[in-house]
């Protein structure tokens, strides 16, 4: 298959709905992701300022993008970690911090919560992610406090009490370290996909698992944003309706009392992770096209958003399909698309891109390599793919605020920008306000 060839079947949804991308997208990008301001200057006497030029610069973007951050300081080279932690910040706003059992408790009673822990491959210490966070100004979040497969051997995995202990515990010492510190808490993940794991514990056969970790959850964690999470539910759901199972499983437990806040969308577009050989690559990028269409994106963040809950695409990876210049161009095309529609959605709060760097994703085993969907943003040598580079366009130039205006005879400017945090500054001072959501964005600054 020729790169034209894949270009035309994986935009073919995309192009055969532009009006819908031109229209409904577009549209709703306008409508939920920005809001009226106005600004009032006047002098120190109260005085209005007027005729006047004001610039208007966004600081920063309310609406959440991150990736996971798995691979800080985990490379051989100093100057590639050195890089990383350039990069990361420079690209994303949010981090997925790594709490999985089985890296964070390898030894029983010896959790890896601090920073010179000793290492374990794509499982920092979470103290080192929440540190180099809070240096830098980007949120974090918890993946994940119950997920029954990443579980420690030394577990007595056949014992249902012993089992409920251990992760109260689990819970509980991590509620002491990180309640106030992080945007969001994952309570648990993935059990639609339990029936697959070759390695569990009694937990995963509860009937009321989910409850069950939610009510654990917000017993230590009483004030957090708690998220359930999932494995691509979101094109199943377009075609499933409101039958789709994640979605009654959520409904359910919602009526059973769960205290659930978010929720968590997985979105891998994992094409050839398991192909054996040239003949299976092809057929998977045939067949993986099929699923990326606006259409049934909107459909399916339709049926979620009917749960009344914020929608998080936690989860994300988007392929390449080789190391070619127009290979880089499909997928940041594939990204910019989906990222937009994505972003349009009112319910949607928050995009997690998975893997960051080729090379270092998931391989779980022969049969499962998540390094061939090649589904990174920066090359090997931590250099910007295209994707990475259409990313950063779209925050920092095409859904960002940066204007020009006069203040009016009686100090006013008036404006629609993106919500967040900004600065103004006129006759050579600068202040600081914010537009943001559900709130009154009228300010009155005196200089």
């Amino acid at each position: 298959m020729t790169a034209k060839e894949r270009r035309e079947i994986w935009l073919k949804g995309f192009n055969e709905n532009k009006a819908l991308m031109e229209g409904r997208v577009k549209e709703e990008i306008e409508k939920y992701r920005k809001g009226f301001c106005m600004l009032h200057f006047v002098d120190e006497n109260g005085k209005p300022i007027a005729g006047k030029k004001v610039i208007i610069h966004q600081a920063s973007h309310d609406f959440k993008y991150g990736a996971n951050i798995f691979m800080l300081d985990e490379f051989k080279d100093p100057d590639d970690n050195a890089k990383y932690r350039e990069m990361f910040s420079e690209y994303f706003n949010l981090a997925t911090v790594p709490f999985y059992w089985d890296g964070l408790e390898p030894e029983q009673g010896k959790p890896r919560f601090d920073k010179h822990s000793p290492k374990i491959y794509r499982r920092p210490a979470p103290e080192l992610c929440v540190e180099y966070c809070e240096e830098n100004g980007i949120d974090a979040k918890l993946h994940c406090l119950v997920y029954d497969k990443f579980i420690p051997s030394w577990l007595l995995r056949d014992d249902m009490s012993a089992m409920e202990k251990a992760y109260e515990e689990r819970i509980r010492q991590i509620a002491e370290r990180y309640s106030g510190r992080l945007m969001e808490f994952e309570v648990i993940n993935e059990t639609l996909c339990e029936q697959g794991w070759n390695y569990k514990s009694v937990i995963s056969e509860k009937r009321d698992i989910v409850e069950w970790a939610f009510e654990l959850a917000r017993k230590y964690l009483p004030y957090e944003t708690l998220v359930i999470n999932e494995a691509n539910p979101i094109v199943d759901a377009a075609k499933q309706d409101y039958r789709n199972p994640y979605f009654m499983q959520i409904e359910k437990c919602l009526l059973n009392g769960a205290s659930i806040d978010k929720i968590g969308l997985q979105h891998h577009i994992f094409t050839g992770v398991s192909a054996q050989n040239s003949e299976q690559y092809e057929a998977a990028v045939k067949n993986g096209a099929l699923t990326v269409s606006p259409e049934l994106y909107l459909k399916g963040l339709d049926v979620f958003a009917e749960l009344g809950l914020p929608l998080e695409l936690t989860e994300v990876t988007i392929p390449t399909f080789g190391e070619t210049e127009e290979d880089e161009e499909l997928q940041a095309e594939l990204l910019k698309n989906i990222y937009s529609v994505w972003f349009s959605h009112p319910s949607v709060d928050t995009i997690v891109y998975w893997n960051t760097v080729e090379g270092y994703a998931y391989a779980g085993s022969p049969s499962w390599d998540e390094n061939r969907c090649r589904g990174a943003l920066f090359h090997h040598d931590l250099t910007p793919k295209k994707s990475a580079l259409i990313l950063k366009k779209l925050f920092n130039e095409i859904w960002h605020t940066d204007i020009e205006l006069i203040t009016d005879e009686n100090g006013y400017v008036e404006f629609r920008g993106f919500y967040g945090d900004y600065t103004a500054e006129i006759n050579g001072s600068a202040a600081n306000f914010g537009i943001h959501k559900h709130c009154d964005n009228c300010t009155e600054i005196e200089l």
